[in-house]
C-alpha cells in the first residue's frame, strides 16, 4: 500500500534525501506563499458578517493548505539517493569450509552456502570476488571447487584478511555464508571494531540447524590435573542435546574400564551436567578417556569422546591440629591417619594454660612455643584444624595470621565443635569470623549439645568426593548404616556463599553438621561435632568408614592449598592455544622478585619449543604466556625461573590436547555470532532460502563507487489525493454552514 500511494518502498524513503529540483529562487516560494496568506485572509475578513470567527478560520486552513501543497508540487519534489555505480565495484562472496560444513540434514551446509551465495548477487549488477573461510581465508576461483575439510574456524581473522586485502578495489560489501561456529572462542571486540572499522557491510547468511535432535555432544570435562595415588577424584560432564533420553557415560584409563553410569537428559534443557567419581591408584601420568553413548544413532559420534590428563603424584602435606582438650575425637582422628601415609598431622594438644603436647613432629623445635606466631611458622603447613579451644587462647596477631593463612597462602581451615570450641569458644566474635561461613551464636549462650543424633547427606554432600564411603547408590546406605554421632553444636545461620554437606537429625529438625565455603585463595569448614569416633567404636573392626571420611576430609583440605611454586593451563576444549600461568613464591608466600621465567612446551613425540613468560602487572610473582598447541595428544610444560643465568625454580603441568577435533564439537548453528558480526559492521543476517531486501542492501551499499540517482515524488498518489482531499474538505464546509 506504501508503494501504491508514494511510488516507491518504505526502505527507500529511509535511505534518501529529500530535495527540490525546480530551478526557483529561494525567495520566491516565501513570496507567494505570503501573497496567498494575505489574500485568503482579505477574502474571508470581507465576509466576516456572514459566519462565525470558527468556521472562518477552518475554511482559510484549508485554503492554505492547498496552496501550500500546491507550492510544494511547482518545487518539484524528488528523492535524492546514492547507489552503486553499475559495473564498478566489487562483491566478496565467502564460503565457510570448514569441517563442520560438511554436515547437514539432506545436503551438506557447504552445499546451501554455495548456493545462497549465487542467489545473492543473481540481480545485482557486481564483480563477485570468491572466498574460502576456514582457519584463514583463500581466494578461490570458483565457489564450486571448495571442500568442507578445514579443521579450524577463525571468522573475526578472515574477515580482517578479506577486506584489508581489497583496500585497492572497490569493495561495496561482504557477504558470508557459514554456520557461525567459530573454534577460536568468537570474535573478540578488537576483532569485531577492527571490521567495522573498514565501512564495509558484512551480510552474513547462516546455513545449518540451530538444533540437531539425533545428536548429543559431550561438550565439556573437569576434572582435576594433579591427584594422589589411591584417591578418588570427581570429574564432571557438561552434555549438550536436543532430545530428552538416557545417556550412558564410560570412562577408561587405557583399557581398564574406571567407571560407567547412565545420566538422564533432562526434557526442555540444552545441556545437562552430571559428576562421576573415579579411582586412580597408581602413580603416573593417567589419560582419562571419557565417551558417551546417546539414545539413537547419531550422525557425528567424534563429539561424544573426551579425554583429559591426570598425574597421579605421591606428595607429602603437612596439616596442623590445634586441640584444647584430650578427648576421644583427638584420639581417633590421628588414629585414622596412616603416619607413612601422604598427609603428615602435626597436632598441639593443650594439656594446661601454659603446656602443649607434640606430636607428629619433624624436629624438636617444631611448635617448641606453642600455636605458630609467624608467616614462616604456619605457611609450611597446607592445613590447619582447631578444635575445641577458645579463640582468646590466640593473640589477635595469631588469628589475623589464621586468616592471611587461608585468604593469602590458599590453606583451608577446619573448625570443630568442642565445649570451649565454635559459638562456646568465642570464635564468632573473633578476628577470623569473618572467614566462617556460618554466624555462629554467642559464646554466652552453651550451642554445644552431648545428645547422640543421625548423620545425613545433603545433595550437595552426595556429589561430594571427599564423602563417597561406596560407589553409586551404595554410598547412600554406608551413610544410613552408620551409627550416631555423639554429639552436635548450633552452627547459625549459613552466610550466602556456604553450602552444607552434612545434616544432624536433632529433636528440632536437620542442621547444619559440615559446612564449607571459599574465602580468598582458601577454603573454610565447619564440623560441628566432635563425636565421629563413635563411627569407629559402634561398627565392627573391619569397617573403615571412620578412617575413610577423616583420610578424604583431609585430603580435600590440602587437595585445594596451591603449592608456593605452580604452573596451570587454561585450555579450552578444542582450543589450539593455552594459557600458561607459572606462580612463584617464597616459603612466607611472599612473591620471588628478580627473576625470569621461560616454558619448555614438549609433546608426546618428544618435539619442543620455548616460549618466554611475562610478569603479570596486577599480581607479583605471576608470569603469563600463550602457546599454541597444533597437535592432538599430550604435551607438557615446564616453566624455569633463573636469575642470573641459574636456575631456581621449576614447575611442571601437563594437559591433552584435542584441537584437530574442535570441528565436530558446537554442531549447531551459531547465528547470534553472524548477527553480531552483521550489526557491528551495518550489514544485515538472513536466514539460508530466504534473502529478502538483500539485494536492495547491495544496490544501495554506502561502501563502494557510488552515484546520485533523483527520483520524483511530486508526481506521487498520494500528493494528487492530499490536493483532492483538501478541496473536497473546503466544498463540503462551504455547503454545510451556507453562510460563506
Amino acid at each position: 500500500m506504501f508503494e501504491l500511494l508514494f511510488k516507491y518502498p518504505r526502505q527507500d524513503y529511509a535511505r534518501s534525501e529529500l530535495v527540490f529540483t525546480a530551478d526557483w529562487p529561494a525567495w520566491l516560494p516565501w513570496s507567494l506563499l505570503l501573497l496567498a496568506v494575505v489574500g485568503i485572509a482579505w477574502m474571508l475578513l470581507s465576509r466576516r458578517g456572514n459566519a462565525a470567527p470558527t468556521q472562518l478560520v477552518a475554511v482559510g486552513t484549508l485554503q492554505l493548505a492547498l496552496v501550500a501543497v500546491v507550492l510544494v508540487v511547482l518545487l518539484q519534489p524528488a528523492l535524492q539517493t546514492e547507489q552503486l555505480k553499475p559495473g564498478e565495484n566489487v562483491v566478496a562472496l565467502v564460503a565457510d569450509s570448514s569441517a563442520s560444513m560438511a554436515y547437514g540434514q539432506g545436503e551438506p551446509r557447504l552445499d546451501s552456502a554455495r548456493d545462497n551465495l549465487r542467489a545473492a548477487i543473481a540481480d545485482s549488477d557486481v564483480t563477485s570476488r570468491f572466498f574460502s573461510l576456514s582457519a584463514r581465508a583463500e581466494a578461490v576461483d570458483d565457489l564450486a571447487t571448495l571442500q568442507a575439510g578445514g579443521e579450524a574456524t577463525a571468522i573475526g581473522e578472515s574477515l580482517i584478511d578479506i577486506i584489508g586485502g581489497a583496500r585497492s578495489q572497490s569493495l561495496a560489501a561482504v557477504i558470508l555464508a557459514s554456520d557461525g561456529v567459530d573454534t577460536t572462542g568468537g570474535i573478540s571486540a578488537d576483532q569485531l571494531a577492527e571490521v567495522a572499522a573498514f565501512g564495509v557491510p558484512v551480510h552474513t547468511i547462516g546455513v545449518g540447524r540451530d538444533r540437531i535432535p539425533e545428536d548429543i555432544e559431550l561438550v565439556q570435562v573437569v576434572a582435576p590435573d594433579k591427584a594422589l595415588p589411591d584417591s578418588t577424584i570427581t570429574a564432571r560432564l557438561a552434555i549438550r542435546h536436543d532430545a530428552a533420553g538416557d545417556a550412558r557415560v564410560r570412562v577408561y584409563d587405557g583399557d581398564e574400564l574406571l567407571a560407567t553410569e547412565v545420566v538422564t537428559l533432562a526434557d526442555n534443557v540444552t545441556m545437562t551436567t552430571a559428576p562421576i567419581s573415579l579411582d586412580l591408584r597408581d602413580a603416573g601420568y593417567h589419560r582419562l578417556q571419557f565417551s558417551v553413548e546417546g539414545p539413537g544413532d547419531e550422525p557425528e559420534l567424534r563429539n561424544n569422546e573426551h579425554s583429559t590428563l591426570v598425574k597421579v603424584e605421591e606428595q607429602q602435606f603437612r596439616v596442623l591440629y590445634f586441640e584444647g582438650e584430650p578427648r576421644w575425637e583427638y584420639k581417633f582422628l590421628r588414629r585414622a591417619l596412616d603416619p607413612e601415609g601422604d598427609i603428615r598431622l602435626a597436632t598441639l594438644l593443650r594439656v594446661s594454660p601454659n603446656k602443649f603436647y607434640r606430636q607428629g613432629l619433624d624436629s624438636a623445635e617444631q611448635l617448641e612455643n606453642g600455636f605458630p606466631a609467624t608467616r614462616d611458622e604456619l605457611f609450611v603447613y597446607d592445613a590447619l584444624i582447631i578444635g575445641s579451644v577458645e579463640a582468646a587462647t590466640l593473640s589477635e596477631d595469631q588469628q589475623q595470621l589464621i586468616a592471611d593463612f587461608v585468604s593469602e597462602r590458599g590453606g583451608s581451615l577446619l573448625m570443630l565443635a568442642g565445649p570451649n570450641g565454635l559459638g562456646n569458644g568465642g570464635w564468632g566474635q573473633s578476628g577470623i569470623a569473618s572467614l566462617l561461613p556460618t554466624r555462629l551464636p554467642a559464646s554466652t549462650v552453651d550451642s554445644f549439645e552431648r545428645i547422640k543424633a543421625e548423620v545425613s547427606l545433603t545433595p550437595q554432600g552426595t556429589d561430594s568426593a571427599m564423602l563417597q564411603l561406596a560407589s553409586g547408590e551404595e554410598n547412600l546406605d554406608a551413610w544410613s548404616q552408620l551409627p550416631e554421632v555423639a554429639n552436635y553444636q548450633a552452627t547459625g545461620d549459613l552466610k550466602p556463599a556456604a553450602i552444607s554437606l552434612l545434616n544432624v537429625e536433632t529433636s528440632t529438625g536437620s542442621q547444619p553438621l559440615l559446612v564449607t565455603q571459599p574465602y580468598g585463595r582458601g577454603h573454610v569448614y565447619v564440623l560441628a561435632t566432635g563425636g565421629t569416633w563413635r563411627w569407629q567404636m559402634s561398627m565392627p573392626l573391619e569397617d573403615l568408614s571412620h578412617e575413610m571420611f577423616w583420610r578424604q576430609l583431609l585430603r580435600a583440605l590440602v587437595g585445594t592449598a596451591p603449592p608456593g611454586i605452580s604452573l596451570s593451563v587454561n585450555a579450552n576444549h578444542g582450543d589450539a592455544a593455552v594459557g600458561l600461568r607459572a606462580e612463584f613464591r617464597d616459603d612466607a608466600f611472599l612473591p620471588i622478585d628478580n627473576i625470569g621465567v621461560s616454558a619448555v612446551v614438549s609433546h608426546e613425540d618428544g618435539s619442543t619449543f620455548t616460549v618466554d613468560m611475562l610478569p603479570d602487572p596486577a599480581d607479583a610473582g605471576v608470569f603469563t604466556a600463550d602457546a599454541a598447541l597444533d597437535t592432538s595428544g599430550s604435551w607438557y610444560f615446564e616453566a624455569i625461573a633463573e636469575r642470573g643465568g641459574e636456575a631456581l625454580h621449576v614447575a611442571r603441568a601437563s594437559v591433552y590436547s584435542e584441537s584437530e577435533q574442535a570441528e565436530h564439537f558446537n554442531l549447531r548453528r551459531n547465528a547470534a555470532l553472524l548477527q553480531r558480526v552483521s550489526e557491528a559492521t551495518g550489514g544485515r543476517y538472513f536466514d539460508a532460502g530466504n534473502l529478502d531486501g538483500l539485494a536492495d542492501l547491495l544496490r544501495y551499499s554506502s561502501a563502494g563507487i557510488t552515484e546520485q540517482i533523483l527520483r520524483p515524488v511530486w508526481n506521487a498518489p498520494a500528493v494528487f489525493l492530499l490536493l483532492l482531499s483538501l478541496k473536497f474538505g473546503e466544498w463540503l464546509l462551504r455547503r454545510r454552514w451556507r453562510t460563506i
